[in-house]
């Protein structure tokens, strides 16, 4: 692709995946043209989940999330771009796994990570975001997560843990979410999935083949490297981290995002 019309896909994925009041349900056309949502198994009870929205005149735009298979179920981290391909991603995910998620967590409030949250509650599940993530979400027309957590652990980072509401038990997923600092939202978190050593970093990383930040219409610019090294410091042992909008890499891709943040910091 010329280096020119790269760009303007990366400013097309930034104003519709990042600042666009989200659309809940696909219309026809959209619904004809853009692949199906998908599954990734990249390691034993972890697959990347994949979905697409049409941005013309460029085509279909990915992002992924993840969903992980543990002794305490099956969890959900982030939705896909909307309602629609989030109850295809529901039926998928039961397929492979014999069951629905109980919980999902949501990295910021963004179309492309929170736009199924209504088919989520419809399902019956458990939500979670980090607490600005919820108020984020209201203004941009999102639905927000049922469940917040604030800021208030030593260091940021915390076991991501749910409540099972029959046994009035609090269990622990085996995944960790961890706060970075502003990036590219104010409210971006991570998630690390210890046993696999899989760090989600949502669109804080960006992908190996990236020119530039990509969106940064609620970017903290001048903080977004620390919090990429914020991350790497906290988990040294993570050795898959996975973007939203592009392939998984190693810890490269930390030294390339903070690259790209240090020179658009300039």
């Amino acid at each position: 692709m010329l280096k020119t019309s790269g760009l303007l896909l990366i400013a097309a994925v930034a104003l519709i995946s990042c600042a666009a009041i989200p659309s809940n349900r696909l219309n026809i056309a959209d619904e004809k043209t853009l692949p199906k949502p998908a599954l990734e198994i990249i390691a034993d009870g972890v697959w990347i989940h994949k979905s697409y929205k049409n941005i013309e005149p460029w085509g279909p735009i990915l992002s992924q999330g993840l969903v992980v298979k543990t002794d305490a179920g099956v969890f959900l981290v982030d939705t896909a771009w909307n309602d629609d391909h989030t109850e295809k991603l529901l039926a998928l995910i039961k397929a492979e796994t014999g069951e629905l998620p109980g919980a999902a967590i949501v990295t910021h409030a963004h179309q492309d990570k929170m736009g199924g949250m209504q088919a989520l509650h419809d399902a019956g599940m458990q939500t979670w975001a980090y607490e600005p993530t919820n108020k984020d979400a209201v203004g941009r027309n999102l639905v927000p997560a049922q469940g917040w957590f604030l800021n208030t652990f030593a260091g940021g980072s915390s076991d991501f843990k749910i409540d099972d509401v029959a046994r009035g038990e609090h269990i622990k997923t085996g995944l960790i979410k961890f706060i970075p600092g502003p990036g590219h939202t104010r409210d971006n978190i991570v998630v690390y999935y210890e046993p696999a050593k899989i760090l989600f970093g949502g669109c804080l990383i960006r992908p190996g083949g990236s020119s530039n930040l990509g969106n940064t219409a609620d970017a903290d610019i001048a903080n977004w490297a620390n919090a990429v090294r914020n991350v790497a410091d906290e988990f040294p042992d993570a050795e898959i981290i996975i973007p939203s909008h592009g392939p998984m890499g190693g810890r490269e891709l930390y030294d390339h995002t903070i690259a790209l943040a240090d020179a658009a910091n300039e």
